[in-house]
């Protein structure tokens, strides 16, 4: 019995069912040739019209929301009673994603526990790793400029940068860029997105409080001075227990579809038809 509690698929089922009832008892019970507009559906369109323009409707919108909503009523009934809704994509998505949601919503009504957080970011530790951080300051050197001397006049620079950048007007010093001369903790991969693959990584041999290069990128050579450097780590449970939370939900919702469908497509026998063209010849 206690197993049977904790079915994934009861606690749907269960949950469907509450919904239905509340449905039923908001609309109230009614047969095909009769429209019932309760006074509980009467609430919700108000709400719902308040929520959406910060103020009670007027006599006049209530009785327009109440007159859309008997239409809408109408024209769903008769587009059933047509089957309009057969092989329709658009309503089949909208029902697989209600479908869903209810199971997400089964998901959600037990969230992990700290203790199930805990183990599950050491078990995962590495998804959280924080990024190696840079900050730079980068002069550039246009390599369509001056083809023939732009190289040399890159290395001279950097030859005067390492023995005294004091006397260096680090603003103007190479060519314009519109690459900002300063940044300030950037990743790694946010440094190859802005220079091309590999800048990043051209930067490791350059020490902290340094200048270096030239350094290829996409558009021409840099000197580099790396100002700071903060390694790549991985964090305490509590500095990123928020994103461990969020990750085991997803994965939790993710289960709870995944489960349901398995579950489901147990009621079924599934074929799928293969193409003449791949199909075995006929035998003689």
């Amino acid at each position: 019995m206690i197993k049977l509690l904790k079915e994934p698929l009861l606690h749907f089922l269960v949950l469907g069912s509450l919904i239905f009832a509340a449905n039923h008892w908001i609309n109230g019970a009614s047969d095909n040739n009769s429209i019932v507009v309760s006074l509980g559906q009467q609430e919700n369109l108000a709400n719902t019209f308040e929520r959406t323009w910060k103020r009670p409707p007027s006599e006049a919108e209530s009785n327009a929301l109440l007159d859309d909503f008997i239409r809408q009523e109408i024209a769903y009934r008769e587009s059933q009673a047509m089957q309009l809704d057969r092989d329709d994509i658009v309503i089949r998505r909208r029902l697989r994603q209600k479908l869903e949601m209810l199971a997400e919503d089964v998901a959600s009504l037990s969230p992990p526990t700290e203790e199930e957080q805990r183990a599950y970011f050491a078990a995962n530790a590495e998804d959280f790793r924080q990024p190696a951080m840079l900050s730079i300051h980068q002069i550039y050197f246009n390599d369509e400029k001056d083809a023939p001397g732009f190289q040399k006049a890159a290395i001279d620079l950097l030859q005067q940068l390492q023995s005294d950048d004091l006397h260096v007007n680090l603003e103007s010093a190479g060519d314009a860029s519109l690459v900002p001369r300063d940044l300030n903790n950037v990743r790694e991969n946010e440094l190859d997105s802005m220079f091309g693959s590999g800048f990043a990584g051209s930067l490791q041999s350059i020490p902290s409080g340094s200048w270096g290069g030239p350094v290829a990128s996409a558009f021409g050579l840099h000197l580099v001075r790396v100002n700071s450097r903060e390694e790549s780590r991985l964090p305490v449970f509590e500095a990123v227990s928020k994103y461990v939370l969020r990750e085991m939900l997803v994965m939790r919702r993710q289960e709870a579809i995944d489960g349901l469908y398995a579950r489901l497509s147990e009621r079924y026998k599934i074929s799928i038809e293969a193409p003449p063209e791949i199909l075995p010849p006929p035998s003689e």
